[in-house]
């Protein structure tokens, strides 16, 4: 299972509005919005592709200028079992 950190960078004034909206998505944990604007969250999914649609639909969230990946790992939630 893909888990990414990930900073999501606004247009001025934005950041408190597109925190609203990327808390309402299944998948994703958001973590804080910093003083300049700066968006801090955690990205979940199944599969890699999965993650990557939802970056994607961040990336398309109007006052979002990037996407960034701080952080990267995969666990392996069967390996786990006993």
């Amino acid at each position: 299972m893909p888990v990414s950190g990930i900073v999501v960078r606004c247009l001025d004034g934005c950041a408190d509005a597109v925190a609203g909206r990327i808390a309402a998505f299944e998948g994703i944990e958001l973590h804080g919005v910093l003083p300049d604007g700066l968006i801090v969250a955690v990205v979940e999914a199944e599969t890699v592709d999965g993650e990557v649609a939802l970056v994607t639909e961040l990336q398309d969230i109007e006052g979002v200028i990037s996407v960034q990946m701080a952080y990267h790992n995969f666990e392996d939630l069967e390996a786990e079992r006993p």
